[in-house]
């Protein structure tokens, strides 16, 4: 799993340094195998990653934290963008929504690419958490059982 992140990460990373971000790459363990489809999984990590870099602006940081606990892993893209507000929170996993603030609706998406990640993390028996605060960034964190 952790090879798979962190592969997932560093494949974008020119495109992420392009835009002036820095990315931070922090895994807590070395390794740890899991029965996952890993296709669907780097799809998740890219995904989010990819949403960071679309609403965090030049100069900006995204981390990309992996923890084990109680038998889970814990994948979690944070940065310090544009953030959602705690309305926009309450849907934006529903297919074709996207938030409302005004700075985010500047960037261009389908509005399904965080219902997709939802949908195969609760395939994998896991789930989706988020954190954010409109102007301080957004946290996605994906929570998946160690089989």
């Amino acid at each position: 799993m952790v090879y798979l992140v962190e592969e997932t990460a560093l494949n974008m990373s020119e495109y992420i340094n392009n835009k002036g971000i820095e990315l931070i790459i922090d895994p807590e363990i070395e390794e740890l195998p899991i029965c996952c489809d890993s296709k669907e999984i780097e799809r998740c990590v890219g995904n989010l990653i990819g949403n960071a870099v679309k609403f965090t602006e030049k100069d900006g940081k995204i981390k990309v934290l992996i923890k084990e606990q109680d038998n889970t892993v814990s994948i979690s893209i944070e940065d310090n963008g544009l953030g959602i507000s705690k309305d926009d929170q309450e849907f934006i996993f529903k297919r074709f929504e996207q938030g409302g603030n005004v700075n985010s609706t500047k960037v261009s998406s389908s509005g399904v690419g965080l219902t997709l990640v939802k949908y195969i993390v609760e395939l994998h028996g896991g789930h989706v958490e988020l954190e954010s605060e409109l102007g301080k960034g957004s946290k996605f964190t994906l929570v998946l059982p160690i089989n």
